[in-house]
């Protein structure tokens, strides 16, 4: 005696029209075409971050020169703002150096209340 259950040989199968019951078209595929979508898909993930990428780089690229651009004139100025005070230290220096050697007795005359003015605060 054999008993068999209606639809028993079609349990997993889909409809003639390869929906299956969600309707989402991916019903009977088979490798060939399931390998052909996903490289589609991932083609257009890949040409979708691609373009992504290019729109990023043509707007970092001139902000990238404008900064570059920016601390090398910044560069330039500390530079010379740096050779500007040497050249100043150099002339206060000599400046001492003649007033020294012009007015030596002023000079420790000089040095000498500001050390007993120094002494007198500090005690």
């Amino acid at each position: 005696m054999e008993t068999t259950t209606p639809n028993s040989g079609n349990l997993g199968t889909m409809g003639s029209s390869g929906t299956g019951a969600g309707g989402t078209g991916m019903g009977k595929m088979n490798p060939a075409q399931a390998a052909d979508r996903a490289h589609s898909t991932v083609d257009r993930v890949a040409q979708g971050a691609h373009d992504t990428v290019d729109r990023l780089a043509s707007k970092a690229g001139p902000a990238l020169d404008r900064a570059r651009t920016a601390a090398s004139d910044a560069q330039t100025t500390l530079y010379s703002k740096y050779d500007d005070f040497m050249a100043m230290e150099e002339e206060w220096a000599e400046s001492a150096r003649d007033q020294i050697r012009a007015h030596p007795l002023a000079i420790v005359g000089v040095a000498l209340l500001a050390g007993l003015l120094i002494g007198k605060l500090s005690s």
